[in-house]
């Protein structure tokens, strides 16, 4: 959660404090449901006696859907080891917290996004349209997946009259129908081997190793939801990709002013349908010309200082001001 992050830290240090047992709390905090669920009976007891608010303070969607199943819910009850306690959700969908103004709140919660797409947009967007057409037809790789594989169908959860919907089940299902040219599906759940937890840095090493690698990135993010955009996407622009994403109408990638023909958007597209859509991809002049324009407006977006600090004091009183609302928020009294 926002408060968990070392770099987000110094924003809340004057407004929230950490506390030892639940009795000195005025509120309880969680991430996502299944924390709820093991909840110590310190908690719930004094819940019982002190009717302090108890929240889910969630940055994922994926947490909201898969596992929550109520992601549309402001207030809900849920069920513990030591009876049911009334939850207010703050996430996505309920709150203004995460509605960024320029820069998704995902990049925020590391210094790494800042410092790696400062120096990658800046190179970039030195290269030409020509530059760009001879760096991809350079490369040995035309596709690269670089994901979790989940097949299981209960990833395939929807709620669409709020834009929200599981991806993992069918991006798993495209990079398995992707078989035209050379692809590869990179990671220990297609290939085995150890986990990117166990590397000292595995975001270092991944925009390493992806650096001018492949022509097409899969940048398909866990969820299909308007605000969320995580480094994905970004990343893959960074590493000199042609982006695979998945966003529908009102999504907020739109608003980036990225050309349409600088990455491939497969919304409304089965998983064979959008590897038909990828092996016909067409490597034009226009194409090019669209990429090398992304480029220079991620740039302008990236290597701004003062937009990285304007967004995080934008979520510092956004969170302030939720937390606050909270607390003058009257618990349910039954469930």
């Amino acid at each position: 959660m926002p408060l968990s992050y070392r770099a987000l830290q110094p924003l809340f240090a004057a407004t929230v404090e950490s506390v030892a047992r639940p009795d000195q709390a005025d509120l309880y905090l969680f991430a996502h449901s299944l924390d709820v669920e093991q909840a110590p009976r310190a908690l719930v007891e004094d819940w019982r006696r002190r009717r302090r608010p108890v929240v889910i303070l969630s940055e994922e969607p994926f947490w909201d859907t898969i596992w929550g199943r109520r992601p549309l819910a402001r207030q809900r009850w849920i069920d513990t080891g030591y009876g049911r306690l009334p939850v207010i959700q703050i996430n996505h969908q309920t709150s203004a917290v995460f509605a960024f103004d320029r820069i998704p709140y995902y990049l925020l919660t590391n210094h790494r996004f800042a410092s790696t797409y400062a120096a990658r947009f800046a190179r970039n967007a030195e290269r030409s349209a020509a530059d760009w057409r001879a760096l991809f037809e350079a490369r040995q790789i035309d596709l690269s997946f670089m994901f979790e594989r989940r097949p299981e169908p209960h990833h395939a959860v929807a709620w669409p009259e709020a834009g929200l919907r599981g991806l993992c089940s069918w991006r798993t299902e495209l990079a398995e129908a992707c078989t035209v040219g050379r692809v590869e599906r990179l990671g220990r759940s297609w290939q085995g081997g150890p986990s990117r937890f166990e590397l000292e840095n595995w975001y270092l090493d991944k925009m390493i190793r992806m650096d001018g690698r492949a022509r097409i990135v899969g940048a398909i993010e866990n969820t299909h939801q308007p605000q969320y955009i995580t480094e994905k996407i970004f990343d893959a622009f960074a590493n000199g990709a042609l982006p695979l994403y998945v966003a529908g109408p009102g999504h907020r990638l739109r608003e980036f002013g990225l050309p349409e023909p600088s990455w491939l958007n497969l919304w409304g597209l089965s998983p064979a349908g959008a590897a038909d859509r990828i092996a016909g991809q067409r490597w034009t002049r226009e194409l090019f010309e669209a990429y090398a324009e992304a480029q220079h407006r991620l740039a302008a977006l990236f290597c701004d200082p003062a937009l990285w600090v304007a967004e995080r004091t934008r979520l510092a009183d956004a969170l302030q001001r939720e937390l606050q609302a909270v607390l003058e928020t009257a618990a349910p009294a039954t469930g």
